[in-house]
């Protein structure tokens, strides 16, 4: 299976059909570089954390982080361009998920029960 970029970054909005035959993708060339940057890393890199790379992309394309890379590409820096409103944005996330109702206690006298799971995905006695 090859990599197709370009199909990527128009999927993922990185590049955009404007009116008179243009083209927009402002971001696209950078992206590119870091699709590639990451493809690389996950290949040789046994514990890369993808997740939190696709998400710095992902914030880079709209617009909350700028990216760079170091003078010899071996590292991607991350920088919030708003700080405060990405902590507030946590911040509202971990309330919301405090404020969910919580399952009710076991009855005294009764032990609280269970279940967990095996690997394959049967339940665990």
């Amino acid at each position: 299976m090859t990599f197709d970029v370009l199909k990527l970054l128009e999927e993922e909005g990185y590049i955009k059909d404007g009116e008179d035959n243009l083209v927009h993708a402002e971001k696209a060339f950078f992206a590119a570089r870091v699709m590639k940057w990451i493809k690389h890393k996950v290949q040789t890199e046994p514990d890369f954390d993808l997740t939190a790379y696709l998400t710095m992309l992902m914030y880079y394309k709209t617009d909350v982080a700028d990216l760079k890379f170091t003078e010899n590409e071996d590292k991607l820096l991350y920088k919030l361009k708003n700080p405060d409103q990405e902590v507030q944005s946590i911040v509202d996330s971990l309330i919301k998920s405090l404020n969910k109702p919580v399952s009710k206690p076991a009855e005294e006298g009764r032990p609280a029960t269970s279940t967990t799971e095996d690997a394959d995905g049967t339940p665990d006695a």
